[in-house]
């Protein structure tokens, strides 16, 4: 159901293991999902593929294109705040180049704009058809 694309330079297998394994496990801790149910896809891009600020990114110095993209239920400020807080965190640990700081942005839906299984969440599970979002917004 919530999943992450990561877009970033090419990188190796041990930096994307740390990188599943600790994004995915800060999510689940923050919003409360179960880790099972959160994926995470990695697109790589060659140098010279990707741009930022008007210049291309043809070498691992200065700050390369850095992008991701959650998908997610509805989800409290508060909540999206640590995510942000916690993915960023991550990410520069692991990748070790403090100026390289991703743009993260929350894509949030209903239960009813996803399916699995051929069918809609809400359809599928009582769960989600009781609870249009994860969170419901004050009515006011």
């Amino acid at each position: 159901m919530p999943c992450l694309e990561i877009t970033i330079p090419k990188t190796d297998d041990k930096m994307r293991k740390q990188l599943a394994e600790k994004l995915t496990t800060a999510f689940a801790e923050t919003t409360g999902f179960p880790k099972e149910i959160f994926g995470i896809l990695f697109n790589e891009y060659k140098l010279k593929r990707a741009a930022s600020g008007g210049v291309l990114c043809d070498s691992y110095e200065g700050r390369p294109y850095l992008h991701f993209l959650l998908y997610c239920p509805r989800l409290k400020r508060t909540v999206k705040q640590k995510v942000v807080e916690q993915f960023t965190k991550i990410y520069l640990d692991i990748i070790g180049k403090d100026d390289w700081l991703p743009i993260i942005h929350i894509c949030e839906h209903p239960y009813d704009n996803v399916g699995v299984g051929g069918k809609l969440l809400s359809d599928s599970y009582e769960q989600c058809a009781k609870a249009k979002f994860y969170y419901e917004l004050p009515k006011d």
